[in-house]
């Protein structure tokens, strides 16, 4: 019944301006008071638990009993005015008294608000008391001496698209904020894990609602570490660096790359999923068989499941990109029957440079492919694909 409530008072807030327009010629004013005072009364019990809800619920019962004994049609267009100042007080108050009304509403959310966080609510309690006052100045003026078109459309359409815009442009100076807050920490963090030998480089970031980030170039003993102790390890053992003495320094989400991105597009890395294929680099046709120059990213997703602390590319990943792989530029088809002759040679790390060699027999419906660089092969297997020429 609250929420109900909750909802009727706020649309009969909204489309008011538009209720008096079309309504005032079928609905006397007694019985705009008494619906009125009737969706205050439901919502009194908590305005009451609130801070100054029994003096607006008294104001606003009071208006309503002047319309419901007999008052004017004019007092009708007075309503947003009415809201307008009782906001104003609301909003004006708590910057006295405090805390601001918008920092308790970001608390609700975020209890732990940093200092700069703070300030930056108190000013926007501060455009919205500016905003009450003068859009129920420009309300007041209107009822007074403007028309009933004029003043409906500029309490039912101007002033809620300046609070849209208002709603809008806040949400974006918010979002900055955001990213500067965590920016700071994380600057602070990259500095520290430039001295660490296994980084190259380091840059911090916003990853969105997983918070603080860090992208981190690895050097070359960083990237031996990554073999030796798997992503786990680089990330215990790095986020200690990175933290120092302030815990807030600890970054949430972390992203090996070989070389670091442009100051501009971090965030975008920081937000994006781990990649989930290699990269490639290269492409050429060697008699009849593709060759493909892939390169293996260091956070490569299954690296961190296989395995934790010695990360390695599966043999069903490499069996499944070769399907792939051979289904997108060779046309064959993505399901298959069998394997045969499949040999594992040698494991494919983090960083790892190779070709992959497809060759398909459409004749036999065979998929043949091989893992490779210049001194042997990693992998390799035929593949008997279903649904092709040759599967009986």
């Amino acid at each position: 019944m609250r929420k109900l409530s909750d909802v009727a008072l706020v649309l009969a807030g909204v489309l008011y301006p538009f209720i008096v327009y079309f309504g005032s010629d079928h609905v006397s004013p007694p019985m705009f008071g008494l619906i009125l005072g009737g969706l205050w009364l439901i919502r009194a019990p908590a305005l009451l638990r609130r801070p100054g809800g029994g003096w607006m619920l008294g104001v606003t019962l009071a208006y309503c009993a002047v319309l419901a004994l007999g008052g004017e049609e004019h007092l009708l267009r007075w309503y947003p005015s009415l809201i307008c100042g009782l906001l104003l007080a609301v909003f004006g108050l708590s910057l006295k008294f405090g805390p601001p009304v918008i920092e308790r509403i970001a608390r609700v959310t975020e209890p732990d608000l940093p200092p700069v966080a703070v300030a930056y609510t108190r000013k926007v309690t501060w455009v919205w008391v500016a905003f009450f006052a003068a859009n129920g100045t420009a309300s007041g003026v209107l009822a007074a001496w403007g028309n009933l078109s004029w003043w409906t459309f500029y309490n039912g359409v101007l002033a809620y698209t300046v609070m849209g815009a208002l709603f809008v442009g806040e949400w974006i100076l918010r979002q900055r904020l955001r990213r500067r807050i965590n920016q700071a920490p994380m600057n602070a963090a990259a500095h520290r894990l430039d001295s660490h030998p296994w980084v190259e480089r380091a840059m911090g970031g916003y990853a969105g609602k997983q918070g603080p980030g860090m992208a981190v170039a690895l050097s070359a003993a960083g990237r031996l570490a990554l073999l030796r102790h798997g992503r786990a390890g680089l990330v215990s053992e790095l986020g200690q660096q990175a933290a120092g003495d302030d815990a807030l320094a600890t970054p949430m989400v972390w992203r090996f790359v070989e070389t670091l991105p442009d100051v501009a597009t971090v965030d975008a890395l920081l937000q994006a999923p781990l990649p989930a294929m290699a990269r490639i680099t290269g492409e050429r046709k060697d008699g009849d068989t593709l060759v493909l120059e892939l390169s293996l990213p260091l956070d490569l997703d299954c690296f961190s499941d296989h395995f934790p602390q010695a990360p390695v590319l599966p043999g069903v990943t490499q069996v499944d990109w070769a399907i792939d792989l051979a289904a997108s530029r060779l046309a064959t088809p993505r399901a298959c029957r069998a394997i045969d002759q499949l040999k594992f040679q040698r494991l494919l790390r983090p960083g790892d440079i190779v070709e992959l060699a497809l060759r398909y027999d459409a004749a036999r419906g065979r998929l043949h492919f091989v893992y490779r660089d210049a001194q042997a092969p990693y992998s390799s297997a035929h593949l008997q694909l279903a649904g092709a020429n040759g599967d009986a």
